[in-house]
């Protein structure tokens, strides 16, 4: 879609929406905080805990990051919807020329083409 000074592509809109979407989902379904395991696999517990530590603040940075990787897909795919339905609009109000009444003389009112 292409406007006085822009160009928009809606379907890029759309599948970065998608996209990010997708980030969201794939967050929400791993949680970081249970990446360490257990605290025998490191033979010692001050490692473990201190992997889980870590784990744990990465997790609240990487929640807050996912909320707003959905927050700004929601954007996009609202974007995209309005680019869209301006689109969509302006195809059908322009199927026929509204200039081309205005400027076609009625032969009536203009008499025979000589």
């Amino acid at each position: 879609m292409d406007g006085p000074g822009f160009h928009v592509e809606i379907e890029v809109l759309e599948g970065a929406s998608k996209s990010m979407g997708e980030i969201v989902h794939d967050q929400d379904s791993f949680e970081l905080r249970g990446l360490c395991g257990d605290n025998q696999m490191y033979g010692h517990s001050g490692v473990h805990d201190a992997l889980a530590e870590f784990c744990g603040r990465w997790s609240v940075g990487l929640d807050a990051l996912s909320d707003r990787a959905r927050n700004l897909g929601d954007l996009l795919g609202k974007a995209a919807k309005a680019y869209r339905e301006v689109e969509n609009t302006n195809l059908d109000a322009l199927k026929v020329d509204p200039g081309l009444d205005p400027i076609t003389p009625d032969p009536a009112s203009v008499g025979p083409i000589r």
